[in-house]
């Protein structure tokens, strides 16, 4: 989603008389040294072309083009100082404007990224737990329909191949990786997010995390967004959390083998809660014990 700004100038009887159309045929007009060739430039009717400049002249008092006709170089048109004058300051200003629009935006509309992780080796598990079948489909799928259609920017981190092939079947961005630490992971996912004003990281072994979870977070951050939100369940705190543009910084120098959770220890006084009723939302598949559990949950809730 974006949002664009359009400059149009309107006359004493509210009738447009000067946008983005005339002002790239002027442009034309001093590249091409002819109204006629920018009009063949722009796929326009010459006829339409000085119906504009008319309809500009008039409403502005003073000629935009001067015309020259035969002569040794075969006449032509060109601005008048009064004509670039008015252009360059109708494309300064559209421009500024443009830049304010992104900033006010940014305001209202903040951008968020999303970053699945997917590199634990699962160690507890005996295996590759993300590609374990749950209700039908390997987990990390889970992880996938709880993050659709909330962010602008979503990628998945991981060390395994077939996790990254069925990213890749479904159209996710994904990271395939061979560092050793979870701080590169968290690195690794940043610099892919790129511009964002938020970014949420999320286990890719938390299959019962819901999507309306995952979206009222975001906007508990979008209330407060100086503070890094996470999830929790009572007074147990868990994952995923939001970490505001401020901790991109730090997070992207965090210490060998440490996560995110090293900032929320470091300070805790920037951290905010957000309640998820169902426990089982937050709770990880680090075995095949948790996962049995797990899917008797998830049969319960169909």
């Amino acid at each position: 989603m974006k949002a664009i700004t359009k400059i149009t100038f309107l006359n004493d009887e509210n009738e447009k008389f000067f946008g983005e159309g005339p002002g790239r045929l002027l442009r034309m007009v001093e590249k091409t040294g002819s109204l006629h060739s920018a009009a063949i430039a722009m796929d326009m009717a010459y006829t339409k072309a000085m119906k504009l400049l008319k309809n500009a002249e008039k409403a502005l008092g003073f000629a935009l083009t001067t015309r020259a006709i035969g002569g040794k170089n075969g006449g032509g048109s060109r601005l008048t100082e009064e004509g670039r004058a008015w252009l360059e300051r109708y494309e300064a200003y559209r421009d500024a404007c443009a830049q304010a629009n992104e900033s006010l935006y940014r305001d209202y509309f903040p951008r968020v990224g999303c970053v699945i992780m997917a590199s634990g080796l699962g160690r507890r598990f005996g295996g590759n737990k993300l590609m374990a079948d749950f209700g039908g489909e390997p987990m990390i799928c889970r992880a996938m329909s709880a993050t659709e259609r909330i962010f602008d920017r979503r990628v998945v981190v991981t060390r395994h191949g077939d996790v990254a092939e069925l990213c890749r079947e479904r159209g996710i961005e994904v990271v395939l990786h061979d560092l050793p630490d979870r701080s590169d992971t968290v690195r690794l996912g940043l610099e892919a997010v790129g511009d964002v004003d938020g970014c949420m990281f999320i286990p890719g072994d938390q299959p019962l995390l819901s999507r309306d979870t995952v979206a009222k977070l975001v906007r508990s951050w979008e209330a407060e967004r100086d503070f890094i939100w996470r999830t929790a369940h009572g007074d147990a705190p868990g994952a995923p959390v939001l970490f505001p543009a401020r901790s991109f910084e730090q997070l992207m120098h965090l210490p060998n083998r440490r996560g995110g959770g090293y900032l929320l220890e470091k300070y805790p006084d920037r951290v905010r809660c957000m309640n998820v009723e169902n426990a089982w939302e937050l709770v990880d598949a680090d075995t095949p014990d948790t996962l049995r559990e797990l899917c008797k949950e998830m049969r319960k809730g169909l």
